[in-house]
């Protein structure tokens, strides 16, 4: 199996961040890297929601398997290679102090131990893109709560 994970710190609370990573088929909104995205079950919220994210002319289905709010979203990517038993992005939300370190950890499963070596390449390809969904996502939260804070606050 093949496991990378990226973090990073944002100025906001595991409940401002979660608020945003909950909207599971608003996606394209903040990650850069996604061309477009919608709820592909009738099902919006929890374990067993599905989302269609396309990627230029790349296409997957992302399930959810984990929804703890507000700590951890897990799901299963779908509509990889064969080679691949199980792909999952699992976000993990930890408090530092007013702060939160949002980490991001894809795991990989090769069908066969020969596919290891594809596995380690899918994974380094999966951590560049997990960097930019971090950043978009920290970037989205921290502009958003930003904004509100002016919009709500004493003139």
């Amino acid at each position: 199996m093949a496991t990378k994970s990226n973090s990073l710190i944002v100025s906001a609370s595991k409940e401002e961040i979660w608020s945003v990573l909950s909207e599971f088929d608003q996606i394209v909104n903040w990650a850069e890297n996604v061309d477009h995205s919608c709820f592909y079950s009738e099902q919006e919220i929890g374990v067993g929601t599905t989302r269609r994210i396309q990627q230029g002319s790349n296409v997957v289905l992302e399930t959810v398997t984990c929804w703890k709010e507000p700590v951890k979203l897990a799901y299963r990517i779908e509509g990889l290679p064969p080679v691949f038993k199980k792909v999952t992005n699992s976000w993990e939300l930890f408090d530092e102090g007013a702060k939160t370190r949002v980490e991001l950890t894809v795991y990989i499963v090769p069908i066969r131990p020969p596919a290891e070596i594809a596995a380690q390449i899918l994974g380094k390809f999966f951590s560049r893109l997990n960097k930019k969904m971090l950043t978009g996502l920290k970037n989205q939260v921290e502009q958003t709560f930003t904004d509100n804070k002016k919009k709500y606050a004493p003139s």
